[in-house]
This record gives C-alpha cells, sequence and structure tokens, in this order.
C-alpha cells in the first residue's frame, strides 16, 4: 500500500437502522476465502449481557490494535464467518493517533552526559563536560502508515526535528567556563515495520520487526561564556558524538513502546468474546490480505455454547463483495456467524419459554386452564376439572437466519407442548403443536454492539400428537397468535437489543454507520473515532 499523509479525522455521525427493503449494490470481486467448517440457525431467544472490552484509560496507540485485529497471517482452509476491511482513511487514522503516543515517548529520550578533550594550539590541552540534557520537543510534521506486502503496517517518519537543551563546561588550567547549549536536532527520519503474528493460545500479537532512523544535522549553539568561542572550535566532533548518541536511542524507544504499550493492549483483544453465561463468540484469525488500498482480515466468527463445544453441521458460506472506501471500516458478517448462535443457544438447551395462566393480562379473552381447552377438548376438562394447563414453547431445530438483498429473514422451527399441572404440581402431557411462521430482523448498532429487533408473521398451527383425541387447532392457533406478541416477542426483543460484542479494541468507536445486506451476509460501514 503506497505511503499516504494522515489527514484530519472526519466529524462523527450517529448509527442508523437497517430498513428490511435496502438494495444491493453491485460488487462483483469474489473475496479469496475457501471453504469447511459447519453451523446455522439464529436464537432469538438466549440473554445476552454487556461485556467488558479493556481498560478505561486507554492509549492512542490502542488503535493499531483494529489492524491488528486484522492482521494476524494464518493459514486457513475455511471461509470466515466474519471479515474486517480498513481503507486507507482508517490507517491515517491509526497513524495519527500511534505517532502521537510515540512522539511523546520519543521526548523521554535521555541523552547521557559526555566529556572530552581539546587541544588548542600554543595553549596545550583541555577537558569539557556535557550534561543536563533533556529533550524540549519532537516534532513529527507528516507521518505515513502503509502496508507491508504480507502480513503488517509500516510507519514512517520524515524531517522530524529534535530540540535539547543542556548545560557545559570546560576547564582548562586556571581557566574555567561554564553556560548553557541549545541543540538542534534536524531530518529526522525513521521507517518501523509492525509485524502481526498469533501466539499460540490464539492472541494476537505485534513486534517491530525492524526498525531504522536516521539523521540529517545536528546544530549546538553555546550561550553563557565569553569563553563559549573555545567549544564552537570543536563542535564538530561534539555534534557527532550527540548525533550517534540520539541515532541509536530513537529505535530503542520505537521498539520498547511497540512492546510495552502496543503489545499488552493488543493482549486485552478477546479471541473468545463472552456473550453471556451460555454462549460466546470465537473472533480467532484466520489470515489476512493486503492490497495498495486496504487490509482485510479474516475471522472465525462462530458461536459456541460454552457448556459443550462440538462440531457444527453448516459451512460458512463464500461471501462476493467488492470493497469500496466509502468509510473507514467495513465488517462483512456472514449468516453463517448469527447460525451459529442458533445451533449454540438450541444444543444450550435455554430455547425455551413457559407460559402460565397467572403470566395473561387479567383481562385476558382467554385463561390457560382445562376449561378453555375443553372448548376443543371435552375430554380434558373432564379428567381434570379447574385444574391449571402450561405451555411450553421451544426451537426443535436451530432458528435460521438468512440474509437477502431486500433484508433479514428468521426461519423459526417452534413447538408448543401443552401440559395440566395437578394439585401435586405434576405435570399431565396434553398435546404437541408445530408452530410455522416468518420472521424478519432489524439491526442497529450501539456501544460497539451489534442489536436487533425481531418482527413475526401470524403462526399457523399443526397438530402432531394429542393423548386426549385429535382436535381443529383454530382456537389453539389464536391463543398463540394472542400469547406471542404480547408476552415472548417482548421478552426476545428485551434480549435482542443488549445485543453481543462486535471485535473492536477498547477505546474505538463507530460512527457513521451505513448497513446493507447481501446475498448470505451484512455489510456493516463506519468511520472510526477514539473516546
Amino acid at each position: 500500500m503506497g505511503n499516504r499523509s494522515c489527514p484530519p479525522p472526519p466529524a462523527p455521525t450517529g448509527a442508523f437502522l437497517l430498513p428490511l427493503s435496502t438494495t444491493a449494490l453491485p460488487f462483483p470481486r469474489r473475496l479469496p476465502y475457501r471453504s469447511q467448517v459447519p453451523l446455522g440457525g439464529f436464537e432469538v431467544w438466549a440473554s445476552l449481557e454487556d461485556m467488558a472490552w479493556g481498560p478505561d484509560n486507554v492509549r492512542k496507540w490502542s488503535t493499531l490494535a483494529l489492524l491488528a485485529i486484522m492482521g494476524t497471517a494464518l493459514t486457513a482452509a475455511v471461509n470466515p464467518g466474519f471479515v474486517a476491511i480498513i481503507y486507507q482513511e482508517g490507517l491515517n487514522f491509526a497513524c495519527r493517533e500511534a505517532v502521537a503516543v510515540l512522539q511523546k515517548e520519543l521526548q523521554t529520550i535521555k541523552v547521557p552526559d559526555f566529556s572530552g578533550v581539546f587541544k588548542i594550539k600554543h595553549l596545550g590541552r583541555g577537558y569539557y563536560d556535557f550534561y543536563s540534557m533533556a529533550v524540549d520537543g519532537f516534532h513529527i510534521p507528516n507521518p505515513q502508515i502503509s502496508s507491508l506486502p504480507t502480513d503488517g503496517l509500516q510507519l514512517s517518519i520524515q524531517n522530524a526535528d529534535i530540540k535539547i537543551s543542556g548545560k557545559w563546561k570546560s576547564r582548562k588550567n586556571f581557566l574555567k567556563a561554564s553556560g548553557k547549549f541549545d541543540l538542534d536536532v534536524q531530518g529526522v527520519s525513521i521507517s518501523a515495520d509492525l509485524r502481526l503474528g498469533r501466539n499460540p493460545s490464539g492472541h494476537i500479537t505485534v513486534q517491530c520487526s525492524a526498525c531504522n532512523s536516521h539523521i540529517d544535522s545536528v546544530h549546538v549553539k553555546i550561550s553563557g561564556s565569553m569563553l563559549g568561542w573555545l567549544i564552537q572550535l570543536f563542535h564538530k566532533n561534539i555534534e557527532t558524538s550527540l548525533r550517534n548518541t540520539i541515532y541509536q536511542k530513537i529505535c530503542t524507544i520505537v521498539i520498547n513502546s511497540v512492546s510495552t504499550k502496543l503489545q499488552p493492549y493488543v493482549q486485552t483483544l478477546p479471541v473468545i468474546a463472552r456473550v453471556d453465561e451460555m454462549v460466546a463468540i470465537d473472533y480467532s484469525l484466520l489470515t489476512v490480505t493486503t492490497t495498495p488500498e486496504l487490509l482485510e482480515g479474516q475471522l472465525k466468527g462462530e458461536f459456541f455454547w460454552r457448556g459443550h463445544r462440538s462440531p457444527l453441521p453448516i459451512i460458512p458460506p463464500a461471501m462476493n463483495f467488492s470493497p469500496n472506501n466509502n468509510r473507514m471500516l467495513h465488517l462483512v458478517i456472514s449468516d453463517y456467524f448469527f447460525n451459529t448462535a442458533g445451533f449454540a443457544y438450541h444444543e444450550s438447551g435455554i430455547l425455551k419459554i413457559t407460559l402460565r395462566d397467572q403470566m395473561l393480562p387479567k383481562d385476558s379473552k382467554f385463561r390457560l386452564n382445562t376449561e378453555f381447552l375443553g372448548t376443543f377438548l371435552p375430554k380434558v376438562a373432564m379428567m381434570f376439572p379447574s385444574t391449571e394447563v402450561q405451555l411450553v414453547i421451544s426451537t426443535f431445530s436451530p432458528p435460521r437466519l438468512s440474509i437477502q438483498p431486500s433484508g433479514l429473514l428468521l426461519d423459526l422451527a417452534m413447538k408448543t407442548q401443552a401440559f395440566s399441572v395437578l394439585a401435586n404440581s405434576s405435570l399431565v402431557p396434553l398435546f404437541l403443536l408445530h408452530i410455522n411462521t416468518n420472521a424478519s430482523l432489524e439491526v442497529d448498532f450501539e456501544a460497539n454492539r451489534l442489536v436487533g429487533e425481531m418482527k413475526l408473521e401470524k403462526l399457523m398451527l399443526e397438530l402432531k400428537q394429542s393423548d386426549f383425541g385429535s382436535f381443529k387447532v383454530e382456537l389453539m392457533e389464536a391463543a398463540i397468535n394472542y400469547l406471542m406478541p404480547k408476552m415472548v416477542l417482548p421478552r426476545i426483543n428485551e434480549r435482542l437489543r443488549r445485543g453481543f460484542p462486535l471485535p473492536l479494541p477498547a477505546g474505538v468507536q463507530l460512527n457513521n454507520l451505513m448497513f446493507q445486506s447481501y446475498e448470505n451476509f451484512l455489510v456493516l460501514g463506519a468511520d472510526i473515532h477514539r473516546t
């Protein structure tokens, strides 16, 4: 990626909701993914909770963690469930933030005291000392950042300058002189390669694999004594000595800043992101691709049940998407990513809800008791008079989300089992119904979490089993269609609004959001700013 300067960041704006009628734009290029791995279904009942992303006071180096999340070069034989693409504007933003920290680090350069000997014709040998030297400023006018051909980034600084002040003294027999000096270091250039990798535990690593620096010139200005002209006689030697000292210090500070500032922060990025007590997300890196315009990272993007992780029976689809730089960042989210949530929650057994009569509004048109069931199942009312009835609604297969250019559609395969509750609290099975419906999902972005809201169409019921004879399902269908929007759907949406965490580093926020749905995947475009 060619060098670009770091321009001022754009002004932030808010997020907006994805309409279900979004229209796809043409995206002819196919991302270079391959296939394997299993999954499917989207969870709508699960309890989601907020997750902490790391320390409150995040150093500006943290912006590069967003790049690191996309930068680990690993060979993968699978399609990703989640792709992050950062464009040059995003790299420029990271450049500005990282250099702001690096500039402070470089200003801590400690120049050691040094002394020497001078000789003046006819006067003989004398001695000088330079001490109490401190950096007054390290000015970096035009930092640049670019991608390396394989798995990293290169930070380039040109024409920086350093201001240093200190004290000097000299002596020659009985003659002593002292004063202050100013040192102007000009034409400082730094080139540092940041290599991105992964440790055995799956966390991202960042290291400075190469660093080079150069100084064009050093100028000393002596003041404070009439004998300062003595020092000026041999200023070339002094300037050369100071140049060598500073030259050696620059790359030491750059390398140390990467290892002590950036790397510890990157380690706070979770490979496994906890969603709630039941489910987590695997955001481990698969591979990285760089071009002159972007850095593209491919993540596993897979929900799993924390109680037991097992292979899944679906594979991530290939995603046809041509990146464009209308935002700093694009997050490309496969329907596989959502569907693994359905498998995880379905496997955990949490996708069910029990409806009881005391949960119904007082003005409900019917009650969950055997008198109501007696209108279409007389035997139940006769055998269990004035008895409470429970309905257990659950999924009998993992919910599945289908992402289309027109929106996000949910396929919910549900069932409801009716029970009579005896006086001793034991349950007597009455009948089993399958529930068919069409549902849609709207998504939004809040506090670095993807949140959603589900909408249901009319539910259709089918009798699958009855221990008290067959019956027409119309009355029960009306009851379920009454209960779902009033009692079940609000609970689903309350939990969906809690959302799940996206793989962003602490202290980085997305703004100026744009959602677009395509065949099998959703694209979230955003700009980046730091809190």
